[in-house]
């Protein structure tokens, strides 16, 4: 691991952090291998029950593309031709399922929006700043806005898309839009998230990921089916041994023991 991705254990909670401060937290190739990395690792790691992924410093939490690098190296980056290749950002692109949490401080642009979209729950900071700069500085602003639709919704995607650099939003308005959760002081930003993935980390982790499927994939199916695909997993969980043990640990008044 680079020293421009710090990864840390809190507990059961893993905490990321794209770290690179002097250049607003943008994407290096390097970040993105670190966190390919770090996602795969988790498949053979159970012990981690959740995630926080934030930012270093107080400026940025990920300004996406690097635009000095760009003309460092006198144009754009490799990039593969299926957008499942080339999307390898998020723990949910990497078919990780567990709880995430997203820590916004400062700006957040372009790639710093596929965590948003990605994740579970969305703490800013009350400085934190929201725009999507891709048409602003002749790209083509489609993964981004395509994958929070859910989220806000055509009208609010359309509005950051084509104002661009100049469509920047503050925290109270995404909290209004609903691109964020919930907004805290600066000073509490990471020990509110890390607090709310330790809560989420309590869970069953087999429930839990099979909860994120079925709402996640409802978003890609008509309501019938996507009531039958939930129910389907419904009673597949059944056969979980955690299935039994919330029960009886609630019964028990003890703590469960999840598989």
């Amino acid at each position: 691991m680079s020293d421009e991705l710090r990864v840390e254990r809190r507990g059961a909670v893993l905490v990321v952090t794209i770290n690179r401060p002097e250049r607003m937290n943008s994407m290096s190739q390097q970040i993105y291998d670190d966190l390919l990395d770090t996602w795969s690792s988790l498949k053979a790691d159970r012990s981690v029950r959740a995630i926080v992924v934030t930012g270093a410093g107080d400026r940025a939490f990920c300004s996406g593309m690097d635009l000095q690098a760009v003309k460092e190296r006198g144009g754009l980056r490799p990039t593969k031709a299926d957008v499942r290749d080339e999307m390898q950002v998020t723990p949910l692109n990497c078919d990780v399922w567990l709880p995430t949490v997203v820590a916004v401080n400062g700006v957040c642009t372009g790639s710093g929006l596929h965590f948003i979209a990605d994740a579970d729950v969305v703490v800013a900071s009350s400085t934190a700043t929201f725009l999507d700069t891709h048409v602003s500085v002749g790209q083509v602003a489609a993964l981004e806005p395509i994958t929070l639709l859910p989220r806000i919704g055509l009208g609010n995607a359309l509005r950051l898309t084509v104002l661009g650099r100049h469509g920047r939003i503050s925290a109270e308005e995404a909290h209004r839009i609903f691109l964020v959760d919930e907004i805290v002081k600066p000073e509490r930003l990471l020990d509110r998230a890390v607090e709310l993935a330790e809560l989420a980390a309590t869970g069953s982790p087999a429930a839990i990921e099979s909860s994120k499927r079925a709402i996640r994939a409802s978003l890609e199916r008509p309501m019938s089916e996507a009531m039958q695909h939930g129910w389907e997993l419904l009673l597949a969980h059944r056969q979980h041994p955690d299935a039994m043990e919330g029960p009886l640990s609630f019964a028990e008044k003890r703590a469960p023991e999840w598989q």
